[in-house]
């Protein structure tokens, strides 16, 4: 089978997971819109395998995070691959191509996404059109969440079509690197400029994060528990405002480390006691499957998608809504007052429930999923068992 993906740009998560299909199939090609996003800041390292830029233009509108990309020459560059299948990821202009050439040449084209009914779509009348057309008459869906899930259907996937496959990552790449970490020598040094209990949080320092929320129910938790600090991972143009927060109201132990490559994330996994995800929307959140592939319990929004997949309440974690300061910061409490050994059980059932959406075996599942549709003919069923997946 040959495969060609359609999809922004490339992240560093992303590249254990291409890599492990590339091994699967006859060939793999990625179609890039753009090199980098404006609001990234991510080192690749080597790539083994394709990757081809589309030439196109970046407009970046007046208060938006990233450009939109206008790519052309899509159609030319599927011709020349010929694949059987396009992994299409997103709805930009480069996606609708994509869609219209398996459309013109009779190719089997996937939608992959994490999609929800929340990103702003539901309120454009041309993006929920395009949404249904290129939904609804697609091959099959991959869904990077339940809620992704529901919305392929919302928006016109058979059921029976759509894969569950939550975000896949390099787990055990991640487990191991802080594992040994945690047993080296010099582990303490980076863990004695944390006073006490600590808290760990990463995301951009922008509004949608949550971290002025953060900072209210840190600051209630500290009140309780003097012992904590708050270890802040990330930059963004709220850094000097949120500093000005932190001075202002006089919030002991918080740390803003500015931003950290993806390389250099386990040696932060390795001095938390716990990871708190305080967004106030996102479509996945895979921060939080990298802490809990660290074994750090975790307290995650309700508002990140992933939440729903990966918290199990009290098993691997707890749900808080961070406009609830009380609430949460009370939530945080009762998890740090577990015993240590409830604590440290905890992250370990975490780490045993992302195990299933490590890249190797998420690559298999999705791959497999795709040659069914080259395999069966369009008068059959893919059958139940897609929808189960873990």
């Amino acid at each position: 089978m040959k495969l060609a993906i359609v999809t922004n740009i490339l992240t560093p998560y992303r590249i254990p997971l291409f890599a492990a299909m590339a091994e699967q199939v006859d060939s793999l090609t990625i179609l890039l819109m753009a090199e980098r996003e404006e609001n990234r800041q991510w080192e690749l390292g080597s790539i083994p395998f394709t990757v081809q830029m589309l030439p196109g233009f970046h407009i970046r509108p007046r208060r938006a995070d990233v450009s939109i990309h206008l790519n052309y020459g899509v159609i030319r560059a599927l011709r020349k691959l010929n694949p059987d299948v396009v992994l299409s990821g997103g709805f930009a202009a480069a996606n609708v191509a994509a869609f219209v050439y398996c459309r013109l040449f009779r190719k089997k084209y996937v939608a992959w996404t994490h999609l929800t009914l929340q990103d702003g779509a539901e309120s454009s009348r041309i993006r929920r059109w395009i949404r249904h057309l290129v939904i609804g008459s697609a091959d099959g869906a991959i869904a990077e969440s339940s809620v992704a899930r529901d919305a392929f259907v919302h928006y016109g996937a058979p059921p029976r079509r759509v894969l569950r496959a939550v975000m896949p990552l390099d787990v055990s790449r991640i487990h191991e690197r802080t594992g040994g970490i945690r047993r080296s020598p010099g582990h303490q040094v980076l863990r004695g400029r944390y006073p006490g209990v600590v808290l760990l949080s990463i995301g951009q320092l922008i509004p949608r994060k949550g971290y002025r929320e953060m900072l209210e129910i840190y600051r209630r938790v500290a009140l309780v528990r003097p012992d904590v600090s708050l270890v802040i991972l990330g930059d963004g143009p709220e850094r000097a405002s949120l500093e000005r927060m932190v001075s202002d109201q006089r919030i002991p132990h918080v740390f803003f480390e500015g931003y950290v490559q993806a390389e250099e994330l386990p040696q932060y996994f390795a001095c938390a006691d716990l990871f708190v995800f305080h967004t106030l929307y996102d479509a996945f959140g895979l921060v939080l499957s990298e802490a809990m592939a660290a074994e750090l319990p975790v307290v995650s929004s309700v508002h990140a998608a992933a939440t729903r997949d990966l918290v199990k309440e009290g098993v691997t974690g707890f749900s808080i809504d961070p406009h609830a300061a009380d609430a949460s910061a009370a939530t945080i409490v009762k998890l740090l007052n577990l015993p240590h050994r409830d604590r440290i059980s905890m992250g370990r059932a975490g780490y045993e429930h992302v195990r299933a959406f490590d890249a190797v075996p998420s690559a298999a599942r999705i791959v497999g999923f795709m040659r069914s549709l080259t395999e069966q003919s369009d008068q059959l069923s893919l059958g139940e068992g897609w929808e189960g997946n873990p």
